[in-house]
């Protein structure tokens, strides 16, 4: 799953990535806009309810269950470009999604 975080708008996105693209609405690869700040997790090992609650799944059997992820950047990636959101300033842009944050961040 992605998540994407838009200062422009205030907008929260999830879009699901897999192989089931007719009846699980998914999509093989995907795009995310310039300046949008994003994130991903495996779909499985994660459920988000209505109220923006995340709960974890029971682990599973890692030989049968993973994910592999890859980010393409174009134009070419440069290191000074590059910047690491911070927790503590994600969740006062979007406090009503701290519990996906904190998921994929690291504490301040």
């Amino acid at each position: 799953m992605v998540l994407e975080l838009s200062d422009k708008d205030g907008q929260v996105k999830l879009t699901c990535l897999g192989p089931n693209l007719i009846g699980g609405n998914q999509q093989l690869q995907y795009t995310v806009a310039p300046d949008v700040w994003f994130g991903a997790f495996p779909t499985e090992d994660y459920s988000i309810s209505p109220d923006g609650a995340v709960h974890k799944a029971p682990p599973k059997d890692a030989e049968h269950h993973y994910s592999l992820v890859g980010c393409t950047c174009a134009p070419a990636f440069q290191f000074e470009d590059f910047e690491l959101a911070k927790r503590s300033e994600l969740v006062s842009r979007f406090p009503a999604n701290e519990a996906l944050i904190s998921l994929l961040t690291y504490p301040d």
